[in-house]
């Protein structure tokens, strides 16, 4: 298994079973047979392998250990390992001041976030500050970050406090490959109203995910698999029972490297934007137990009272809880073109895994998945 991302075509393959699934219930296809060719540039990990101390077997990849994906293919041996240490946000900044270059740079999650640290980290590589390793220590899980671009550096994540102890040693071998001119694809899909067939409702959910890392792979269950299998449903349940509107489904690529998909959807549609009634980008839809979240929903606060109104009726969800406005998610290049669109995604305690390779759906549930489909109907039987 590769996963849904760039190493054995398991973008392409994730896209074609999603074009079969729509032909299978006789939805019209938009573009190319159903797809939209997007340009993305991607580094792949080949292969990584670490070993601390006196160990003679490497850590488990996946399991012990990571490395991000825009570290660079590298060799790394290390004696008597003295790291510069950072613990809080408030002496992060002192990696600038201090002589970083070719150091060891070790930072502890807690009151510093991954993605704190990662946003940290890639700044120092645009100022030309060069370490010779970052290790990011987390006790409870190690996440996966895909990489567009590759680094002057590698950046080791390790789960538990390794780094407690004295580490005399450390080998960490990287083999990256980096492609600048990948074609991957976005997935078009369209039933058309019964009375209003020029304007419409947008369903959009990003497909692919982290893919494979040395011999390992992440299979994204809830993310996105989760949002893919409503957007299915939907254009399922549509293709049978066409609304007065026509009903859009777009399957992005790219969202896991910086919203690539659904920015060139969106600054090269296959539908005429200014016809989109809404538009819902659904992602990570697997729970439910505790309600509802819609980003932007105080933003576009009458199509989100409406959702709210619709589930009080029904009882589907404990609550649908309105949102900020957030640029963090598919709708958002959409939004910026002035489209009207929320950002929905389920939330609960059942079920929290993200970005790691225990997102396998063993333990997903699709705890509210017809209560959510059902509001989502009512929605565009609704919404004027």
């Amino acid at each position: 298994m590769a996963g849904r991302a760039y190493r054995e075509n398991g973008d392409k393959k994730a896209a074609e079973f999603i074009r079969n699934e729509l032909k299978k219930n006789n939805v019209k296809l938009l573009g190319d047979n159903g797809f939209q060719t997007v340009g993305i540039s991607i580094n792949n990990i080949l292969n990584a392998e670490l070993k601390l101390n006196n160990q003679s077997d490497s850590l488990k990849l996946g399991e012990d250990f990571l490395v991000t994906g825009f570290s660079p293919t590298s060799e790394i041996e290390i004696r008597n390992v003295k790291p510069f240490v950072f613990n809080d946000k408030e002496h992060i900044s002192e990696v600038k001041t201090k002589k970083s270059k070719d150091k060891v740079l070790l930072f502890n999650m807690g009151d510093l976030t991954f993605y704190d640290i990662m946003h940290f980290v890639m700044s120092l590589a645009k100022e030309n500050i060069n370490p010779k390793l970052v290790i990011v220590q987390n006790y409870d899980k190690i996440e996966y970050l895909i990489g567009s671009s590759v680094s002057s550096f590698p950046v080791l994540q390790l789960k538990g406090r390794p780094f407690k102890k004295k580490i005399d040693y450390l080998n960490l071998s990287i083999e990256s490959t980096f492609d600048s001119d990948y074609e991957s694809q976005n997935v078009w899909a369209v039933v058309e109203g019964t009375k209003y067939k020029d304007s419409c409702f947008v369903f959009v959910s990003h497909y692919d995910h982290l893919g494979k890392v040395g011999n390992i792979y992440f299979p994204g269950a809830n993310d996105n698999a989760s949002g893919v299998s409503v957007l299915l449903d939907l254009a399922g349940y549509y293709a049978k029972n066409p609304a007065e509107y026509s009903v859009v489904f777009i399957f992005v690529t790219g969202e896991e490297i910086g919203l690539l998909g659904s920015s060139f959807a969106a600054m090269n549609p296959l539908v005429d934007l200014t016809k989109i009634k809404f538009l819902f980008n659904l992602d990570m839809c697997g729970t439910g137990s505790t309600g509802v979240a819609v980003i932007n929903g105080k933003k576009e606060k009458r199509a989100g009272e409406l959702l709210q109104k619709i589930n009080s009726e029904n009882n589907w969800f404990s609550k649908v809880v309105l949102g900020e406005e957030s640029c963090n998610s598919d709708h958002c290049p959409f939004v910026k073109r002035g489209v009207p669109a929320h950002f929905l995604f389920t939330y609960g305690c059942e079920y929290n895994e993200y970005h790691t390779i225990y997102d396998n759906g063993k333990e997903l549930f699709f705890t509210k998945h017809i209560d959510f489909c059902n509001l989502l109907k009512e929605f565009v039987g609704r919404y004027r």
